[in-house]
């Protein structure tokens, strides 16, 4: 099959939906499918153009034997909700161009957000009488919504019905977690269209990397010191401030430190808030390498993912994986009610507390530091519950379902 994927995010861009959009393109061409992408220039999680991307329009890469069509996108040097709806247009814009150049395929897949992807999704859909797969990795307009980023603009029912119109017209709906599935249902697309395509890993190869040490010699600070860290985006929908919080605590132990390591929306705001308190414990950390970031999962003690109510109860972060491969410590800080909490605490994968719980998420750390060896039963059934979630499984799994589509198609045009 000739297969188009399209991604905001492609390599060399190293984490979120990059990581899985272009380890797709990978898989499908391992399979011996030919695979055109089309995405805009690396930008992400720097929210910043490498120099030699700057001022290109277009450009046609290569990446193993992936042809990879790059358009021009905006990348704000301000995140704010219009800079993003601007970066997102412009995005939509060049894309379009770059789906003429690819040519025909059998299949498109697009990876979003943005949500308007979708309508270039269903144009060509039948414009080249294609298959249209739509894998939704963040339900934006409902975060959006939630976290109050949009207010009552115009453009918010406008976005509402292009999202529901192209769920409707595809071929198959996916997306990461049972919670989101349901919603996606709940905004028009068909039942016997929407399929659960989880997030993945190389289990093996994950568990492996970095190199341990490492990430302590290059902090040299935090070489005796029990170490609970965040690594990933610093936005509104994550709420740090919840480990800020924690930090405070803790602020009279002087072999305890709190990091936050990434970028964001968010930082800004959240290192102010952490000056505030003035507890000396809580460091910032710039975005690692992918290389830096598995030395940081082999040496960080407790891992710390939070997320705000409501903008996050239906999400699940494809960060756990790595997290679990590695068989590390989880503390999750979120909703009760949250996709997130309800799998850490009903498999016992790590420890979890209401996001509002300070007195909770502090007893936990002390039951922790007071005995460490009873918390390695939530590592070890973290890795082994994360193999189901193994590149192969998930991905021959996902072709089975594209094949069944594609060749369901083929055979009512062959006999009609």
């Amino acid at each position: 099959m000739k297969i188009l994927v399209s991604s905001m995010t492609f390599a060399p861009d190293h984490s979120g939906i990059s990581l899985y959009s272009t380890d797709f393109a990978t898989y499908a061409s391992e399979q011996g499918h030919e695979v055109t992408v089309v995405t805009g220039f690396s930008w992400y999680p720097k929210w910043m153009k490498r120099p030699e991307d700057k001022g290109k329009l277009f450009r046609t890469d290569y990446f193993e034997n992936i042809k990879i069509l790059r358009g021009y996108l905006y990348v704000p040097k301000k995140v704010t909700s219009l800079s993003r709806v601007i970066q997102e247009i412009t995005f939509i814009l060049f894309a379009f161009i770059n789906f003429f150049r690819a040519g025909k395929h059998d299949v498109i897949v697009l990876f979003t957000t943005p949500i308007n992807l979708g309508l270039i999704g269903v144009f060509f859909q039948k414009f080249w009488k294609a298959k249209l797969i739509i894998n939704v990795q963040d339900l934006q307009l409902d975060a959006a919504q939630s976290l109050g980023m949009l207010g009552k603009l115009p453009i918010v029912k406008m976005m509402d019905s292009f999202e529901k119109f192209s769920y409707q017209k595809a071929d198959m709906v996916t997306s990461i977690s049972t919670a989101m599935v349901n919603i996606i249902g709940q905004k028009g697309a068909l039942e016997d269209k929407l399929y659960l395509w989880p997030n993945w890993i190389q289990v093996n190869e994950a568990s492996n990397k970095g190199v341990e040490g490492d990430f302590r010699r290059k902090f040299p600070d935090y070489k005796n010191k029990i170490i609970v860290g965040y690594a990933g985006n610093v936005g509104v929908k994550q709420s740090l401030s919840s480990l800020v919080d924690l930090s405070e605590r803790f602020k009279d132990r002087d072999d305890v430190v709190f990091l936050i390591i990434g970028s964001g929306g968010d930082r800004a705001n959240l290192k102010a808030y952490a000056e505030s308190k003035a507890t000396g414990n809580i460091h910032f950390i710039d975005f690692l390498s992918q290389e830096d970031y598995y030395s940081f999962l082999c040496d960080v003690d407790v891992v710390f993912l939070s997320q705000k109510k409501d903008s996050g109860d239906v999400y699940f972060p494809s960060k756990l994986l790595g997290i679990m491969a590695k068989r590390k410590l989880i503390f999750v800080s979120a909703g009760k009610e949250s996709e997130i909490y309800k799998v850490i605490a009903d498999h016992d994968l790590g420890i979890s507390s209401d996001i509002e719980d300070i007195d909770r998420m502090a007893s936990l750390l002390n039951s922790y530091l007071q005995n460490k060896e009873q918390f390695r039963y939530y590592e070890l059934n973290a890795f082994n519950f994360v193999h189901q979630f193994d590149r192969e499984v998930v991905l021959e799994g996902l072709f089975n379902a594209i094949n069944s589509t594609v060749y369901k198609g083929y055979y009512q045009t062959v006999t009609a």
